[in-house]
C-alpha cells in the first residue's frame, strides 16, 4: 500500500471546558482540494493565509499537527518571502522535524509572526486579520529532507549535518532538491499545492509552537468539510470557525471529554490536550463494539487507521480484508461505525474505500502499526467530509455534528432546501419575512431569533430548536414535516402552530402564546414509527424511558384547535387567557386547564380544571373540577351536549356545574364510575334560541354508573329575577345513579314585571289563575318585556280606547250645527248663509236672516291620531258621514231646526293587534237667536253607536283571535254665545261654548278562545270648553256671486273623565279588571279656515279645514256644506 501521509510520531494530550461565553466568532473558508498521485486520488483541506502583511499563500489545514510550517527555503536561495527574516524577532537553531518512520520530515527552525491574515482563495478578499504582535509562533521550512533511498537520485541534494537536532545520528539526511527547485520557480513546493502545514491541532508538544486555531482563541474552534456548493453563508462547503458562542456549542449533539488537559496555547492560554485525546468506539458491519479507543480526528490524512488487533481478527475472519494485497485493509464496501465513547453518541457511518485504487479517503487499515499505537485510532478527512468538529478548549471536549454549522446573520428570510445539506445555524435570523424549510431541507436552530415572518416546515422539510435558540417572534409555525425541540435546553416559545406534520417534545414543553390556528398533526415525545427521519437527526432522548412523562404543551394565550392523534406525555397548561379545542386525541397527557379546554375528541389522562371545561367528548382518564365550570357541549351553544367521562367524575365545593335547557332535553354529563358531589354550585342556563324550558317538565342533567355521591350546595337558574326567564326555577332531583333537574314556577309573581295600570291589572288576574292555566303557562316563558306585551296584549285596551274615539266624534256633529246657526244669523262665514227672502227674492249679497224655510246639507271628514300614554298605546281614527238639516224662522228672533246625520268611524291600536268601527246615526234640535250683536246658538243630539272590535292575542307560543258587536249611545248638549263687531270689512266675533257629553255602551262578550273578554255596560261623563274668535270677510263678484272666507282660532279645554276605561273579565273568570284606553286631549289648540260662496239666489256652497292640536292628540278635517232657499 502507498504511504499517502506522514504521520508526526509525538503524541499529546488536550483539553475543553463546556458553554463558556465567546464574544464572537470568525468564519474563515477552506478549502476542499483533490489530489491525484500514481493514479490515486485523495482529499485535502486547505487554507489560504499570510503573515506579516505578506501574500497569501495555501497551506495543508492539518489538525494532526501541533505546528504551523512555513516553507521559506534555504538561506541562500534567493527566493524567500519578503517578510523573512523578521528584523528584532529570534531564529532558531535549525532541527529535524521527521515523519512516519521517521525517515523523512523537514529541516526548520522556529521563530514568530507579528500579524496574520486569512484570506478567501477564491475570490482574493481578506476575511479576517489577527494581531499577534505578543508572537505567534511559527517554524520555517528551510528545506525538505530524507534518507538516500527515499529521493530520486536527482533530487538528491546536500547532506544535513548528522548534529543537526531531531534526526536519527545513525541515518544520512539528505536536501530534496526538487522541493527547493518548486519553491525557486515560484511553485507550492508541498504536493504541487502547498506552502507548508498549517497545524490546528488541539494539543501541543512539549517545545512546539502550538496549532494555529489554539493560539487565535481561548474558547475553541470549529473544523468542516461537509457543506455543499449551495450551502448558505461566508465559506461554502469548508469552513474553520474561530472563537465558540453557546449557540454554536449548542449545535453539536455529541461532546466527547477529552483524556486530560496537559498544557496551554501559547498567546491564547487556551487549555491544550493531548494528540490522541477524544475517546471513540468503533465497530465493523454492525459487529461488535470495540472499547473507547483514544482517537485522533486528523484532516491532514486522507485514511482511517485503527489500531484495535481485535477488530483486524474479526475482519479476517469475516473474510472482509486484504482484496488490495494488504492483510490490515479491510475490503471496500464495508460499513464501519465510529461513536463517541459517552451515553447517547451519535453513530457516523463510513463505507470503506478501495486501497487498490481511486480514491484513499476512505481506506481503512486495522490493526496497530507504525503510525499508530496499539488500540490507537487515526481518524482521516473523511470524518470531516461527513462532520462538524468542534474543539472546545474552554471545556476540554471534542464534538461533532452530521450538521454542517455556521454563525452566519441572516436579515431577509431563509429558503432551506435539500441541496443545502443538513445545516445548524448558530447566527440569528433576523427581518419580517418568512423562513421556508423546503421538501428535504434540514435545519437546527440554537440562536435566538428575531423574526416576524412565519415558519413554514414543508413536507419532509425537518427544523430543530436546540441550546438556548428561539424563534418566539415568528407569527406561526407552520409543520408538514417535523418540528423538533427535543434539544432545546428550556423547550420552546411560538406564537402559534398548524399543519399536519409532526412535533417532537423530546423532555421539553412547548409554549403557545398567541395561538390562533389548528394542528391536524400528532405532538410526541419522539418519532412516530415509519415516520420520516434524516440520518443526521439525533434521537431524543427521554429522561427516565419510555414508562416516565416527558414533553408538554401550554395554551399560554388565544385559541388553539388540536384536531390531531396526539401521543406526547407531559402535561397540557391552558393559562387562563387562553382556549384549547380538542377535535381529536390526547393520549396520554393529564390536562391542567385554568382557562377554556374544550374537548370534543378524547382525552385518556386526567383532566383537572379551574377554569372552563366543555364539550362533547370523552374524558377517558376521569375530570376533576376543582374550580370554574364544566358544561357540556359548547359554552353557550344554545342547546348543550353531552359529555361523557370514563373513569370518576368530582366537582369540589368551588366548581359550577352549568348544564343549558331547551325545549325538551337539557346537556347533561354521562360517566362511566362515579360521580363525586362535593357541594358544587348548579346553574342552569336557558337560551331563547334553544326551544323554551316549561313548568313541570324534568330534564336528566347527570348520570353514572358506579353511583353518585354528595350533592349541589347551590342551585341557581337564569330563569330567577329580571332574566330570561323569570318566572321558573329550578329543582333537583337526587337518585342513587341519575341527577335531574325539574322545572318550578318561581315566586316571582307577574305583577313584578308589569309597570303600567293595565299590564298590572291584567297580571294580577294571571297571578290568582293556575300556572298551568292556557293564559297563565304560556306567560311563564317569558322575560319581563316580553310579558309586559303579553299583559297588553291581554287586556283588550281597543275597548276603551273606542270609546274615546266616540267622544272625539261627536265634535264634528256639534260644530257643524254650531256654524250652520250662525249662518242663519247671516253671520260672514259661517255655512250655509242666504241672500234671499222668505219670498224667494233676491237679496242679492245682503243676508236676510228672516228667510222662513231651509234645509241645509254637510259633509265632513276627520283624521286623527293620540299619542301613546304611560299606560295605553296610541290610536289612530278616521271619521266621515253626512249631515242635513232643516229650520224655519216662524218665532220671531228664533230659528228652530232639526238635523240628522250618519258616519262611520274606524279606530285601530297597533301596538295591541286590535282594531275596531263604529256606524253612526245622530238624530238632534237646536235653536238660535241674537240681541244685536250678541248671539246665543243651542242645541243638543243623540248618536246611536254600533261597534264591531277585532284584537289579536299572540304572546309566546300561545295565539287567539277575538271580535265583538255591541252598541253604545253618545248624548251630548252643547251651547255657543259670541259677539259681533267689525273693523273695516272685517267681521271679528270673540265667542265662547261648553259642551256636556254621556258617552255609554252597553256589556259585551267577545267571541274567540281562552283569552277573550266580556266587558260590563259602562256610562261616563265629560265637559268641553271652547273659548276663541272667528274672523271673516266678503268679496262680490259680479252681480250675483259673493265669496266669503273665514278663520277661526281657539282654545279646548276637557273636564271630567278624559280616560275612558272599561271593566272587563276572562271568560270562565269570576275576577274583573279594569282597563283605561288612550285618554282625551285635555288641552288643545283650535284652528280652521275656509270659505263660502254665495251662487245665484238659493244656492250657497261652502269648504273649510279645521284641526284640533295638543301635546299628544292631533286631528284634521275637512267639511263641505251646500244650502238651498225655498
Amino acid at each position: 500500500m502507498i504511504n499517502l501521509r506522514r504521520i508526526i510520531t509525538r503524541f499529546f494530550l488536550a483539553s475543553c471546558v463546556f458553554y463558556p461565553h465567546a464574544l464572537h466568532a470568525t468564519e474563515i473558508p477552506l478549502d476542499i482540494i483533490n489530489e491525484v498521485e500514481d493514479g490515486f486520488s485523495f482529499t485535502r483541506l486547505g487554507i489560504n493565509a499570510g503573515v506579516n502583511n505578506g501574500d497569501p499563500k495555501e497551506y495543508l489545514f492539518d489538525t494532526g499537527s501541533d505546528s504551523f510550517n512555513i516553507a521559506v527555503g534555504m538561506n541562500n536561495s534567493g527566493t524567500m518571502p519578503s517578510w523573512f527574516p523578521q528584523t528584532g524577532t529570534a531564529v532558531s537553531s535549525p532541527y529535524g522535524y521527521m515523519y512516519g518512520d521517521g525517515t523523512y520530515g523537514y529541516l526548520q527552525s522556529d521563530t514568530s509572526v507579528s500579524n496574520i491574515q486569512f484570506y478567501n482563495s477564491t475570490t482574493g478578499s481578506k476575511i479576517a486579520n489577527y494581531d499577534t504582535s505578543a508572537g505567534l509562533g511559527v517554524a520555517l521550512i528551510q528545506a525538505s529532507i530524507a534518507t538516500e533511498n527515499r529521493l530520486n537520485p536527482n533530487d538528491i541534494g546536500q547532506q544535513i549535518s548528522p548534529d543537526t537536532a531531531g534526526l536519527d545520528p545513525s541515518q544520512a539526511y539528505y536536501q530534496d532538491l526538487s522541493w527547493q527547485q518548486s519553491l525557486d520557480a515560484g511553485k507550492a513546493p508541498d504536493e504541487n499545492h502547498f506552502y507548508g502545514i498549517m497545524g490546528a491541532g488541539d494539543f501541543i508538544y512539549r517545545g512546539d509552537n502550538g496549532g494555529v486555531p489554539g493560539q487565535l482563541t481561548k474558547s475553541g474552534y470549529i473544523v468542516e468539510a461537509n457543506g455543499t456548493t449551495t450551502t448558505p453563508g461566508d465559506c461554502g462547503a469548508s469552513c474553520l470557525i474561530v472563537g465558540l458562542t453557546p449557540a454554536l456549542r449548542a449545535q453539536f449533539f455529541t461532546q466527547v471529554p477529552w483524556r486530560g488537559i496537559i498544557g496551554s496555547f501559547p498567546l491564547s492560554g487556551a487549555n491544550a490536550g493531548r494528540q490522541f485525546d477524544a475517546m471513540f468506539q468503533y465497530a465493523l458491519d454492525n459487529g461488535q463494539n470495540t472499547k473507547g479507543m483514544p482517537t485522533l480526528l486528523d484532516s491532514g490524512t486522507p485514511m482511517i487507521i485503527v489500531g484495535s488487533n481485535d477488530l483486524l481478527g474479526q475482519a479476517i475472519d469475516a473474510g472482509a480484508t486484504g482484496s488490495d494485497g494488504y492483510i490490515n485493509d479491510v475490503d471496500p464496501g464495508h460499513i464501519l461505525n465510529i461513536t463517541g465513547n459517552v451515553p447517547n453518541g451519535q453513530t457516523v457511518s463510513v463505507v470503506t474505500g478501495d486501497g487498490s485504487q481511486g480514491d484513499q479517503t476512505n481506506v481503512l487499515t486495522l490493526g496497530s502499526n507504525i503510525y499508530t499505537p496499539k488500540n490507537y485510532t487515526l481518524e482521516g478527512v473523511s470524518f470531516f467530509l461527513q462532520n462538524a468538529v468542534m474543539y472546545d478548549l474552554e471545556n476540554a471536549v471534542t464534538g461533532y455534528t452530521p450538521f454542517y454549522v455556521s454563525d452566519y446573520n441572516f436579515t431577509n428570510g431563509l429558503d432551506v432546501s435539500s441541496d443545502m445539506g443538513a445545516l445548524g445555524l448558530a447566527g440569528v435570523i433576523s427581518g419580517s419575512k418568512d423562513v421556508n424549510i423546503h421538501e428535504g431541507g434540514i435545519a437546527y436552530l440554537t440562536n435566538n431569533n428575531s423574526y416576524t415572518g412565519a415558519t413554514n416546515i414543508a413536507e419532509k422539510g425537518w427544523l430543530g430548536i436546540g441550546g438556548t435558540g428561539s424563534i418566539s417572534q415568528s407569527a406561526v409555525v407552520n409543520v408538514a414535516g417535523s418540528f423538533d425541540i427535543a434539544h432545546s435546553e428550556t423547550g420552546q416559545n411560538i406564537r402559534s402552530l398548524s399543519g399536519s406534520g409532526q412535533v417532537v417534545l423530546g423532555d421539553n414543553t412547548l409554549l403557545l402564546s398567541q395561538a390562533q390556528d389548528t394542528f391536524s398533526g400528532s405532538i410526541r415525545d419522539d418519532y412516530a414509527e415509519g415516520s420520516t427521519r434524516a440520518a443526521m437527526v439525533p434521537v431524543p432522548i427521554l429522561t427516565g424511558g419510555e414508562n416516565q412523562t416527558h414533553g408538554g404543551v401550554i395554551i399560554g394565550g388565544g385559541q388553539e384547535i388540536f384536531s390531531g392523534n396526539n401521543s406526547y406525555s407531559g402535561k397540557t397548561g391552558v393559562a387562563a387567557a387562553a382556549q384549547l379545542i380538542l377535535t381529536g386525541r390526547l393520549d396520554k397527557s393529564q390536562v391542567e386547564n385554568a382557562g377554556r379546554f374544550e374537548n370534543n375528541g378524547e382525552t385518556t389522562a386526567i383532566v383537572n380544571s379551574t377554569g372552563i371545561v366543555s364539550g362533547n367528548g370523552l374524558f377517558a382518564g376521569g375530570l376533576t373540577v376543582k374550580q370554574g365550570i364544566v358544561t357540556p357541549g359548547a359554552v353557550l351553544n344554545n342547546g348543550g351536549g353531552n359529555m361523557h367521562v370514563s373513569h370518576n367524575l368530582v366537582l369540589d365545593s368551588a366548581a359550577t356545574y352549568l348544564t343549558q335547557i331547551g325545549s325538551n332535553s337539557a346537556s347533561m354529563i354521562a360517566v362511566e364510575g362515579k360521580a363525586e358531589i362535593n357541594n358544587a354550585t348548579l346553574v342552569s342556563l336557558a337560551t331563547s334560541e334553544a326551544g323554551r324550558p316549561k313548568l313541570g317538565q324534568n330534564y336528566t342533567i347527570l348520570t353514572a354508573s358506579d353511583g353518585i355521591s354528595g350533592q349541589f350546595g347551590a342551585v341557581k337558574s337564569d330563569l330567577t329575577g329580571n332574566a330570561l326567564y323569570p318566572f321558573l326555577t329550578t329543582g333537583v332531583d337526587y337518585q342513587s345513579n341519575i341527577v335531574s333537574l325539574e322545572i318550578e314556577r318561581s315566586n316571582i309573581a307577574f305583577t313584578n314585571a308589569a309597570q303600567s295600570r293595565n299590564e298590572r291589572n291584567v297580571a294580577t288576574v294571571l297571578d290568582a289563575m293556575s300556572p298551568t292555566s292556557s293564559l297563565a303557562l304560556p306567560v311563564t316563558l317569558l322575560d319581563f318585556a316580553a310579558a309586559r306585551n303579553a299583559f297588553n296584549s291581554l287586556s283588550g285596551e281597543i275597548h276603551a280606547s273606542a270609546r274615546t274615539a266616540l267622544i272625539q266624534n261627536a265634535t264634528e256633529i256639534r260644530d257643524m250645527a254650531i256654524n250652520r246657526m250662525r249662518a242663519a244669523d247671516c253671520i260672514p262665514g259661517a255655512s250655509t248663509e242666504k241672500t234671499a227672502n222668505r219670498d224667494g227674492q233676491s237679496t242679492g249679497a245682503t243676508c236676510d236672516s228672516d228667510q222662513g224655510q231651509t234645509l241645509w246639507m254637510q259633509s265632513y271628514g276627520n283624521w286623527s291620531h293620540n299619542s301613546h300614554s304611560a299606560n295605553a298605546a296610541g290610536m289612530s281614527n278616521s271619521v266621515g258621514g253626512f249631515v242635513l238639516g232643516g229650520e224655519t224662522s216662524l218665532i220671531p228672533n228664533w230659528h228652530i231646526g232639526g238635523l240628522v246625520g250618519y258616519g262611520h268611524s274606524g279606530f285601530s291600536v297597533s301596538e295591541r293587534a286590535s282594531s275596531g268601527h263604529s256606524n253612526n246615526v245622530t238624530l238632534g234640535g237646536y235653536a238660535n237667536t241674537h240681541w244685536d250683536r250678541l248671539g246665543l246658538r243651542m242645541g243638543a243630539t243623540y248618536t246611536w253607536d254600533r261597534l264591531a272590535t277585532r284584537r289579536k292575542v299572540l304572546y309566546a307560543d300561545f295565539t287567539d283571535q277575538q271580535s265583538s258587536r255591541y252598541n253604545g249611545g253618545t248624548v251630548q248638549a252643547f251651547a255657543d254665545i259670541g259677539y259681533r263687531f267689525d273693523i273695516g270689512r272685517v267681521m271679528v266675533e270673540p265667542f265662547g261654548n261648553a259642551a256636556y257629553i254621556n258617552q255609554h255602551t252597553n256589556a259585551f262578550r267577545e267571541s274567540g278562545g281562552a283569552a277573550a273578554l266580556s266587558g260590563h255596560a259602562l256610562s261616563s261623563n265629560m265637559a268641553y270648553a271652547t273659548f276663541g274668535s272667528r274672523l271673516a270677510s266678503r268679496v262680490t263678484l259680479g252681480k250675483s256671486t259673493v265669496l266669503t272666507p273665514n278663520a277661526t282660532i281657539g282654545y279646548r279645554h276637557a273636564f271630567g273623565t278624559i280616560t275612558s276605561s272599561i271593566k272587563e273579565n276572562f271568560l270562565n273568570q269570576t275576577a274583573d279588571f279594569n282597563v283605561s284606553g288612550v285618554p282625551l286631549a285635555e288641552n288643545s289648540a283650535m284652528v280652521s279656515v275656509g270659505l263660502q260662496a254665495q251662487v245665484k239666489n238659493r244656492l250657497q256652497l261652502g269648504l273649510s279645514y279645521s284641526g284640533q292640536y295638543s301635546a299628544h292628540y292631533s286631528s284634521s278635517g275637512l267639511k263641505g256644506n251646500i244650502s238651498w232657499i225655498f
